[in-house]
C-alpha cells in the first residue's frame, strides 16, 4: 500500500510539476506573430495608427505589435537633470498606443528606438548612458501595471557596438536596465538584443543575463543586397543596392538576374561583384534555415528563448513573387526553428499594406493618408499568405 501512496505522490508532483512549467510559459506574452508599428511615434510619424488599424491587425491573425517609439520625439531630453529628465510632453501619447493595441486584444512590445545619433550618445557617453537607464526605470513604473503577460519592454533597438569590447559595454549598460527596470516591474518580459545591429553576429557574441523573463533578440534582413534594394538613404544609396534593378530571389534561380539592369551612373564592377556573390551564396530556404539555425544554437546552448523583433524586404524595390517567397522563407524557418517573429513593416518603405482613399505619396515614395486622424489601409492579400495568415 506505502508502494501505492509512493506511485501516486510521483505522478502528482510531475503533474503539478508540469502544471507548474505550463503556467510559467503563460506569464509572459507569446509574442509568436507580430508586426512592427513604424513610422508612428518615430520619424516623421506619418503613418499613424487607429483603432480599425489595430481591429484589422489582429483579425488578419496578428497576436502582438511591436510599437518603435524615438524618446526624443516624446520629448526624452538626456542633457536635462532631475525631475526634468522624465517630464517628456509626449507620453500621453504612448499611454494611447499601448492601451489601444492592449484594448484591441494585442500583445504589445514597446521598442525603445532612437535615431542614429542619440543612439550612438547612449552608447558612447556615460552621462547619456546614465540618463538611458533612469529613463527605463521611470517607464518601467509608468507601465508596471500593465498585465506582464501582454507587454514587454525592448530597452534599445538595433545596439551598434562595433567595437572589440562592444559586447562588454553593452553587458554592462544592460545589467543597470535591467537592474533599474526590475526596481519598477518585475514580472514583465524584457527582450534584450545582442551587439552589431542586433544581427545574428552580434547575438552570437553575448552572454546572456541570469534573468529567466528576458528573451532575447536578433534582426534579420539578409541579403540586403536584396531586402535593401533601391532603399533611399545612406549606406544603400551609393552602395550597390543603388546600382541596379529587377534582382529576383531565389538567388540560384533563374528569376534572380533574368530582369537585371544596371542603373545610370553605376559602378558597373561593383555591382556586378555584389550581384554574382548575391548568386554564388544561393540564398534559398535552406540557406534561410541555415542562418537562422546560427541563433538558435546560441540559444539553445545558453537555454534561453529567442525572438525576431524584424525581418522584411522593401515593397516597391522587388517584383511581388520574390518578395512574397523571401517572407514565407524567413518565416517558416523561424516557425521551424520555434522563434516567434515581428515583421517590419505595417505600411510604410516595408509594408504589408498600403494606404487607401485619400493619400499623398511622399517624395522618397511612400503612400502616406492624407487624413490622419481617419486613416484607411488594406493588407496585401500576397503578403499575409506568405506570412501563414489568412487574407
Amino acid at each position: 500500500m506505502l508502494g501505492v501512496k509512493r506511485w501516486f505522490g510521483v505522478c502528482l508532483a510531475l503533474a503539478l510539476g508540469l502544471f507548474q512549467g505550463v503556467a510559467a510559459s503563460e506569464e509572459l506574452p507569446a509574442l509568436r506573430r507580430g508586426i512592427n508599428l513604424s513610422h508612428w511615434l518615430q520619424y516623421q510619424g506619418r503613418q499613424p495608427v487607429v483603432a480599425a488599424d489595430l481591429a484589422a491587425i489582429r483579425q488578419a491573425g496578428f497576436d502582438h505589435v511591436r510599437i518603435p517609439f524615438d524618446p526624443a520625439r516624446l520629448g526624452w531630453n538626456p542633457d536635462a537633470s532631475g525631475t526634468a529628465a522624465d517630464a517628456w510632453p509626449g507620453l500621453p501619447k504612448l499611454d494611447q498606443a499601448v492601451d489601444s493595441a492592449l484594448a484591441a486584444g494585442l500583445e504589445v512590445i514597446l521598442d525603445f528606438h532612437p535615431e542614429s545619433a542619440l543612439r550612438d550618445r547612449i552608447e558612447r557617453d556615460a552621462k547619456v548612458g546614465k540618463a538611458f537607464v533612469q529613463a527605463w526605470k521611470m517607464l518601467a513604473a509608468r507601465y508596471a501595471d500593465r498585465s506582464s503577460t501582454r507587454l514587454a519592454f525592448e530597452p534599445l533597438n538595433e545596439p551598434q557596438y562595433y567595437e572589440s569590447d562592444g559586447a562588454r559595454r553593452w553587458k554592462r549598460l544592460q545589467t543597470d536596465v535591467i537592474s533599474a527596470m526590475r526596481q519598477q516591474a518585475p514580472a514583465h518580459l524584457v527582450l534584450l538584443s545582442g551587439t552589431r545591429g542586433g544581427s545574428i553576429a552580434g547575438l552570437q557574441l553575448m552572454t546572456p543575463l541570469t534573468d529567466p523573463r528576458v528573451r532575447y533578440v536578433f534582426h534579420f534582413y539578409e541579403p540586403m543586397l536584396l531586402t535593401h534594394l533601391n532603399a533611399p538613404w545612406e549606406p544603400f544609396l551609393s552602395g550597390p543596392q543603388g546600382m541596379i534593378k529587377g534582382l529576383g530571389y531565389p538567388s540560384d534561380s533563374p528569376q534572380a538576374t533574368a530582369n537585371l539592369q544596371l542603373l545610370p551612373g553605376a559602378n558597373a564592377q561593383l555591382a556586378n561583384d555584389a550581384v554574382k556573390r548575391y548568386v554564388a551564396e544561393k540564398w534559398n530556404a535552406q540557406r534561410m534555415v541555415q542562418e537562422i539555425a546560427k541563433a538558435t544554437a546560441w540559444a539553445q546552448r545558453y537555454r534561453v528563448k529567442l525572438v525576431c523583433t524584424e525581418f522584411g524586404a522593401l515593397r516597391h524595390s522587388l517584383d511581388a513573387t520574390s518578395r512574397n517567397l523571401w517572407l514565407r522563407d524567413v518565416r517558416v524557418a523561424m516557425a521551424s526553428a520555434g522563434i516567434g517573429w515581428s515583421v517590419w513593416d505595417y505600411a510604410d518603405f516595408f509594408g504589408i499594406a498600403t494606404a487607401t482613399g485619400s493619400t499623398a505619396t511622399t517624395a522618397d515614395g511612400v503612400v502616406i493618408p492624407r487624413d490622419p486622424l481617419n486613416p484607411a489601409r488594406q493588407f496585401d492579400a500576397g503578403n499575409l499568405a506568405a506570412l501563414g495568415l489568412t487574407p
